[in-house]
């Protein structure tokens, strides 16, 4: 279950996950059995495609450019969202993913960096011999920040520990950067090379995968901040683009997006059913 609703705090929500189905009389079927599973659960809202929460799997694609599919986007088969919305359920949020040119990198003000320094800001990398230490403090601002998010629903921290230690690898660390002001972590924006598209042979691209900023650090500017160095250490690591990767509609990051020229390049929806 996810705690929480866009319209009210009061109503429970189930989540349906996991979907496959190869015709529509197999997806309503399917469909139609979660929801009275739900029904019959006590849930006020069926939301899907989720498989639990938002930190898993979720959200369908609905539209597209043409371009190649990048690393940790959703996919799906382009019936199932009309299927779900024939079996009545209708969109909840839209998200989309937009690519920009980092030959057209967005310098952020000298005054805004200087403001931020003076009191007490510093932007650095991840620290790799530090990873797991590091992992945790990026989690305490992930809560803090996303905490009244939509949908939102508290990840532990040996949960993500786990599933970020699985990925040490490929973790690049000039593309993880972290703020701090007095030795305080207070945001941090995590970028991953976008390794599918390489495989394919194209445009090698970063995909700019989380920004967060602790609301009670009051650092005004900071997540501008944070996104520029991140796309100034890609263009001088040889990337070309980036992809600022499944923006909730209503996300200031939209805002930041703009300001680099970004260009949406693929749309996603969530859907729900009231019971």
């Amino acid at each position: 279950m996810v705690e929480g609703n866009p319209s009210s705090r009061r109503k429970k929500i189930g989540t349906i996950g996991g979907f496959a189905a190869s015709d529509y009389e197999s997806a309503k079927k399917l469909l139609d059995g979660a929801v009275n599973y739900l029904r019959q659960a006590g849930c006020d809202v069926a939301v899907g495609p989720m498989n639990g929460n938002t930190w898993r799997k979720h959200r369908y694609v609905i539209g597209s450019d043409g371009r190649g599919d990048f690393l940790l986007e959703p996919r799906n088969p382009v019936e199932l969202p009309i299927w779900w919305e024939r079996a009545g359920f209708s969109p909840l949020s839209r998200y989309s993913s937009s690519v920009m040119e980092l030959d057209e990198i967005v310098e952020v003000s000298s005054a805004l960096e200087k403001r931020l320094e003076r009191s007490g800001v510093i932007v650095r990398n991840l620290s790799l011999s530090h990873y797991e230490n590091e992992l945790r403090e990026i989690h305490a601002i992930s809560l803090k920040s996303f905490a009244h998010n939509f949908l939102y629903t508290p990840l532990d921290e040996n949960s993500f520990l786990n599933a970020y230690q699985k990925v040490r690898d490929r973790v690049d660390a000039d593309f993880v950067k972290i703020a701090e002001r007095d030795g305080v972590v207070c945001g941090f924006v995590f970028g991953i090379p976008d390794f599918e598209a390489t495989a394919r042979g194209e445009k090698p691209a970063m995909i700019v995968k989380t920004l967060a900023v602790d609301p009670a650090a009051r650092c005004a500017g900071l997540g501008s901040l944070l996104v520029e160095k991140l796309h100034r250490s890609a263009r001088e690591k040889g990337y070309v683009e980036a992809i600022h990767a499944l923006q909730h509609e209503t996300n200031q990051s939209l805002k930041i997006t703009g300001r680099h020229y970004g260009k949406v390049f693929r749309r996603y929806v969530l859907f729900s059913k009231s019971l």
